[in-house]
């Protein structure tokens, strides 16, 4: 009996161990950890998320502050200053026609030369004023033809000047319309460039006018030198040769 004993409360002993090794196998599903995963899994999505968001809006960035703008800030921009009509960087030079260069109407526009012919003829005005001809010249006729051919490029300066403050008033407000228009900050600060640049030339063209003016008045301290001369020389003495 005592070996049956002993054998059946082996049996016993492994049959145990058996039953606590398969119960050990069985998966156990923990709540807590399981719901802490799902809060990792979900925080990590919005995080790639967010990521590709701030990718996106980095590259929409990058696209608005880099690249060529031309289209944006060419077109009537670029025209504003000049209007495609006269500019006084091709007026003739006064300084020539106050020298005793020829009378030029190169670079004015059509209907200068018209007026000024015009209003010369129109002064019905003498060709010396000593009345030398045949080739001879006095110093105040040599004056007065350059103050002449100054009057009347002035006045060819002056009707190209106004038909060309006409052109760039509209180039100017066409220009302007343009102006927020721009489809990102790249193209903003190319129109703002363009716009400096466009000031700067039409500052130059007053600073064109001006030097025409200056030239101008001069021609005014040319003409009373010459006059000046004129007197003195009519009132030198020259004593007489006895023969």
């Amino acid at each position: 009996m005592s070996i049956f004993r002993s054998f059946a409360f082996v049996v016993t002993a492994l049959f145990g161990l058996m039953c606590a090794e398969a119960r050990a196998q069985v998966p156990v599903i923990d709540d807590s950890n399981l719901a802490k995963a799902q809060e990792i899994a979900t925080s990590t999505q919005d995080i790639l998320t967010a990521d590709q968001q701030i990718l996106q809006f980095t590259q929409k960035t990058l696209q608005a502050v880099t690249g060529d703008r031309a289209s944006v800030a060419q077109g009537s921009l670029a025209q504003m200053a000049l209007g495609g009509g006269f500019s006084m960087a091709q007026a003739p030079s006064l300084g020539s026609v106050i020298s005793g260069g020829a009378l030029s109407f190169a670079g004015m526009s059509p209907g200068s030369q018209n007026i000024v012919s015009t209003l010369i003829n129109g002064l019905q005005l003498v060709k010396t004023i000593t009345g030398l001809t045949a080739g001879q010249a006095h110093p105040v006729d040599t004056a007065y033809q350059n103050s002449v051919n100054v009057a009347a490029t002035l006045s060819g300066l002056i009707t190209s000047t106004q038909s060309a403050v006409q052109t760039r008033s509209a180039a100017f407000t066409q220009g302007g319309q343009q102006i927020g228009q721009a489809p990102d900050l790249k193209g903003s600060v190319d129109q703002n460039t363009q716009v400096q640049v466009q000031t700067g030339q039409t500052i130059n063209e007053l600073n064109g006018v001006v030097n025409n003016a200056a030239a101008a008045a001069n021609q005014a301290n040319l003409d009373r030198i010459a006059a000046e001369s004129a007197a003195a020389r009519a009132m030198k003495f020259t004593p007489l040769s006895r023969p």
